[in-house]
């Protein structure tokens, strides 16, 4: 690290008005482009406890608990009724929402198969019910039914071109 860059006042020695030196315990995990980040916090908690929170914590987890304190900082003050829960209640809705929508959707699109499933069901039952054929597929009968249907309606079409 510079020493220039040593040299910077972090948030917390900026909040309390002392030079910030090499000493400053905390001074890694507030850093100095986050001051309003650490002011919301500093009203929500106040120094005193932001301190002792930040002492509570083992090294290793400190940086995960100054970014906890300046979110809920920002939290109280974007909504100083519900705070943090506001935001959460806010999701929620958001997610339920989008879960309704969603269970509409998967029912409109339950309902599209079904027309043409039970269409070709239908048709089906019938090729089967007068089928001598065990383990055929009763779509194919029914197709070609369609077919032959459809080749005698373009044969009928034409027979009746050639009259008039």
């Amino acid at each position: 690290m510079s020493e220039e860059h040593r040299n910077v006042a972090c948030v917390l020695c900026r909040y309390q008005h002392r030079r910030h030196d090499g000493s400053c315990e905390f001074g890694q995990y507030f850093a100095s482009n986050r001051s309003i980040e650490f002011e919301n916090a500093c009203k929500l908690f106040g120094l005193a406890n932001l301190l002792r929170l930040m002492r509570s914590v083992e090294a290793s987890e400190r940086q995960v608990m100054a970014d906890s304190i300046l979110i809920e900082g920002n939290m109280w003050s974007n909504d100083p009724i519900h705070g943090a829960l506001g935001h959460v209640l806010t999701l929620n809705n958001q997610i339920q929402s989008v879960q309704r929508e969603l269970q509409i959707v998967n029912t409109m699109l339950a309902q599209c198969p079904l027309h043409t499933t039970s269409h070709v069901a239908n048709t089906a039952v019938g090729d089967v019910a007068g089928s001598s054929h065990t383990g055929q597929s009763s779509v194919v009968p029914s197709l070609e039914k369609e077919d032959a249907a459809q080749e005698n309606d373009d044969e009928v079409k034409r027979k009746n071109k050639r009259k008039h």
